[in-house]
C-alpha cells in the first residue's frame, strides 16, 4: 500500500474519530432540551427557569470554545479532546448526585465548558488533513455528528427519563464520554498531510469581511438552536402529543439531516461556493419559518409539518458555516478563526433559549418562532459573497499549479 492510500486511509480513521468525540460533547449538552418535562415534573422548575438553565450549560461551551481551539493548536487535537470529554464525563457523575437546583446550574456550566472540546479541535484537525477538494464533504461528514446524536437522543432520551429518572440519563452520558475519550487517546493520533499551496491560500478579505461572515454565522445559528430546544416542548404543549412521541418526531426529522448535509458538503466541493449556498439557505429557511408562524398562529397541522422541515432545512443549511470559514482563514490561524466562529455561535445558542422562552411565556410559540424567522434574512445579507467569488477562484487556481489538473473555478465565476 502506498503512502498515499495509508494518508487517505488516515484521514477517514481521524473523521470517524472526530464524529464520535462532537456527537458525545453535543449531546453531553443536548439532553438538557430533551429532559425539560422531566426536569420541570422532578424539580418544580418553570419552562423560563428550565430555559435558562439549558443557556448556562450553552454558556460554559462560550467561555472555553476558544481556550480549546488554542489549546488544541499547543498541544493537539487528541489532547484536547481525550481531557475534554473525561473531565465532562466526571461533572455528569456529579450531576446525577445533584439535587438542588442552583447546584445544578454550577454542574451544567462545568459540563457545557468541557463538552466545548470536541468542536473547533475536532474540526480543526478534519480541516488540516483533507484537501480543499473534499473538506467541506469531510466537514459535512464530521457536522453529521450533531443531527444523528440529536436524533438518537430525541428518540431515547425523554423515554429514558421517564422511566428510569434523570440520574439514569445523567450516568449514562458519563460512560459515552469515557467510551469516546478512549477512542480519542487511541485513534485519534493520525498523522496530518503535508500542506500544499491550495491549503495555504487566505482570502485577504479585510476586517469588515470576517466581521460580516461571523456575524452572518452567528445569526444563522439561531433558528437552528431553537428548534432543537424547543420543538419537542412546543409539540407537547400546544399540539397535545406525549414526549416520546414529540421526541421521535424530532429524531426523525434530524435523521434526514445525516443525509442531506454531506450531499450539500459535496456540492459546495464542486461549486466551490459554500456562502453562496449557505445564502440559498437562509433565505429558504425564512420562507419556512414564516409558514410555521402561520401554522403555530392558527393551531392547525402545518405548524408540527413545518416545524419538522425546518428541523431539516437549519440544520442542513447551515453545516457550511465552517467551511466558509476555513475557506478564509489561513493555515497558522485556523485554530483562532473556528474558535472565535464557536464562540460567537455558542454566545447566540446560549442567550438564545433564554430570551425565546421569556417570549413563549408572555407571548406564545408563535411570537417565538416569528422573531426566530428574522435570523436567516439577516444572515443571508450578511454574507459576504461577493469576496467568496475572488477567494475560490485563486483557491482553486492555486490547486491547478499543484495537481496539474483544470481548474474548477466558483459556480458564478464561470458563468461570468
Amino acid at each position: 500500500m502506498g503512502t498515499d492510500d495509508v494518508r487517505a486511509r488516515s484521514r477517514w480513521v481521524l473523521l470517524a474519530v472526530s464524529l464520535i468525540a462532537w456527537a458525545v460533547g453535543a449531546t453531553a449538552v443536548f439532553q438538557l432540551s430533551l429532559v425539560l418535562p422531566a426536569l420541570r415534573a422532578t424539580t418544580g422548575m418553570s419552562l423560563a427557569l428550565g430555559g435558562a438553565l439549558v443557556g448556562v450549560a450553552n454558556g460554559g461551551l462560550t467561555v472555553a470554545m476558544l481556550g480549546w481551539g488554542l489549546f488544541a493548536d499547543r498541544f493537539g487535537e487528541r489532547c484536547a479532546m481525550a481531557c475534554g470529554l473525561t473531565l465532562c464525563a466526571l461533572f455528569l457523575c456529579v450531576a446525577a448526585a445533584t439535587d438542588g437546583v442552583a447546584a445544578l446550574f454550577a454542574v451544567f456550566a462545568l459540563v457545557g465548558m468541557t463538552a466545548s472540546s470536541v468542536y473547533a479541535p475536532s474540526g480543526q484537525a478534519v480541516v488540516r488533513r483533507f484537501p480543499v477538494r473534499q473538506r467541506a464533504l469531510a466537514l459535512g461528514l464530521t457536522q453529521t455528528a450533531t443531527p444523528l446524536s440529536s436524533a438518537v437522543a430525541a428518540a431515547i432520551v425523554p423515554g429514558i427519563a421517564a422511566r428510569h429518572g434523570l440520574a439514569a440519563v445523567w450516568l449514562g452520558m458519563a460512560g459515552l464520554c469515557l467510551l469516546a475519550a478512549v477512542l480519542v487517546v487511541l485513534f485519534g493520533g493520525q498523522p496530518r498531510v503535508d500542506a500544499t499551496p491550495a491549503d495555504a491560500v487566505s482570502v485577504e478579505s479585510g476586517k469588515a469581511s470576517w466581521r460580516r461572515i461571523y456575524g452572518a454565522c452567528a445569526v444563522l445559528i439561531l433558528p437552528q438552536s431553537a428548534l432543537l430546544t424547543f420543538s419537542v416542548s412546543y409539540l407537547v404543549d400546544d399540539r397535545g402529543w406525549l414526549p416520546v412521541q414529540a421526541g421521535w418526531l424530532l429524531g426523525g426529522a434530524l435523521l434526514l439531516t445525516v443525509l442531506t448535509r454531506p450531499l450539500v458538503g459535496h456540492l459546495a466541493d464542486r461549486l466551490g461556493a459554500p456562502m453562496g449556498l449557505m445564502r440559498i439557505f437562509a433565505f429558504g429557511n425564512a420562507v419556512v419559518l414564516a409558514l410555521v408562524v402561520i401554522g403555530a398562529m392558527t393551531g392547525t397541522w402545518l405548524g408540527t409539518v413545518m416545524v419538522l422541515f425546518a428541523c431539516v432545512s437549519t440544520v442542513t443549511g447551515y453545516g457550511l458555516a465552517s467551511t466558509a470559514v476555513a475557506g478564509f482563514a489561513a493555515r497558522a490561524r485556523l485554530g483562532r478563526a473556528l474558535g472565535v466562529q464557536h464562540t460567537l455561535q455558542s454566545l447566540v445558542t446560549t442567550l438564545g433559549p433564554v430570551v425565546l422562552s421569556a417570549v413563549i411565556g408572555r407571548a406564545g410559540y408563535a411570537s417565538a418562532f416569528a422573531v426566530i424567522a428574522i435570523a436567516p434574512l439577516a444572515g443571508g445579507v450578511l454574507l459576504p459573497v461577493t469576496v467568496e467569488r475572488t477567494g475560490q477562484s485563486r483557491q482553486q487556481c492555486s490547486s491547478t499549479s499543484v495537481d496539474g489538473a483544470s481548474a474548477r473555478m466558483a459556480w458564478w465565476t464561470r458563468r461570468r
